[in-house]
């Protein structure tokens, strides 16, 4: 790769013309990204990434690529400062530490992937960490308590909307299959878009729903009346013509145009805001904001609430990490284990 006299922030002296034409010499932004693009369809994940994961890693380096193209910085010539200062960028267009996070992630394998392939000299982005979150323990746990979520399913009703008898029937266990999966099982989003039909099996009189979640493939053992709730939400489908296969979607969309194809991660997020909005649960007070992920947060906390072991609900959430399950315990000894409720005193 050839030397060239740069300016300290590291873009190329406009009155050096032997700089200027050795830009020729080093790999081009589109030679790099298509570098990228190899290296997350087959190293990523071993080569099985999902979707979900390709896109997003795709659009946070395009962010990168973006900015750099507005400073007049050359992707292949980044430094470690040239990262420092685009993590200032994030922060400063009040980016959470997350989001951070998984945009250095990403530039992180961009350049793992070039310099393999021996674009680049280095990875700029190693040692680079994302600032750290300034939140209290268990402060985003927000979910619902047992006679709200008891309030949501008795909200289930047909959308007057859909035109029908029979697929008003299918709306409304579809809805309530949606809703059982996520806050009695602690289902994830992404796991309710990606299941099929065929994912829900019987063993022994034991019902099972197989979920593909965002790094692992679970099982999880279905509740009986949910289970019954599934069979009765399939023979709906199939009493309105519906032709079911084992890769059918275990949830459809009801419009006239994609009758029958698979719910978008939106079209789910709309169902479940939908009900929160009908029972006045989406934006309670300034302190806390129900969201579709908070049923999940419902399932963990519920399950706790009424005798599961710490092991139990992580085996019954899929979490990898205990520490992630035992923020739920933070949130329910917190209420329950308050000292100053113990100072014996009139208020």
């Amino acid at each position: 790769m050839a030397i060239r006299r740069l300016s300290k922030d590291n873009r190329l002296e406009r009155s050096d013309r032997h700089s200027l034409a050795t830009v020729s010499t080093l790999p081009t932004v589109k030679a790099m990204v298509d570098c990228f693009e190899k290296y997350l369809n087959l190293t990523i994940a071993d080569g099985h990434a999902s979707v979900d994961t390709v896109k997003t890693y795709r659009s946070r380096v395009h962010q990168f690529l973006s900015w750099c193209k507005e400073r007049e910085l050359y992707p292949a010539l980044i430094t470690q400062d040239n990262i420092k200062e685009y993590r200032k960028h994030l922060v400063d267009s009040e980016k959470t530490s997350p989001t951070i996070r998984l945009s250095l992630l990403a530039i992180k394998h961009f350049y793992t992937a070039c310099l393999a392939d021996k674009l680049v000299k280095d990875n700029p982005v190693v040692g680079v960490k994302a600032p750290r979150e300034k939140r209290e323990i268990g402060s985003t746990i927000n979910y619902l308590s047992l006679e709200e979520l008891q309030q949501i399913f008795n909200s289930v009703a047909p959308t007057y909307k859909i035109r029908g008898d029979k697929t008003r029937q299918v709306q409304v266990l579809r809805d309530r299959v949606l809703l059982g999966c996520m806050a009695l099982q602690g289902c994830r989003s992404i796991e309710m878009y990606r299941a099929n039909l065929g994912d829900v099996s019987e063993s022994y009189g034991q019902h099972f729903l197989q979920l593909d979640g965002k790094n692992s493939i679970r099982t999880v053992v279905l509740r009986p009346d949910l289970a019954e709730e599934i069979a009765q939400y399939r023979q709906a489908r199939r009493s309105n013509k519906e032709k079911l296969t084992f890769q059918s979607p275990l949830f459809i969309s009801l419009s006239n145009r994609r009758y029958a194809q698979r719910l978008s991660r939106r079209g789910i997020g709309h169902v479940v805001d939908g009900y929160l909005e009908k029972c006045g649960l989406k934006h309670t007070d300034l302190e806390r904001s129900i969201s579709p992920h908070s049923l999940r947060h419902t399932a963990g906390t519920l399950s706790l609430q009424n005798g599961s072991s710490l092991r139990e609900v992580q085996d019954f959430l899929g979490h990898a990490d205990p520490k992630t399950t035992a923020v739920y315990t933070h949130v329910l000894s917190s209420q329950e284990n308050n000292p100053a409720a113990k100072i014996e005193v009139n208020f």
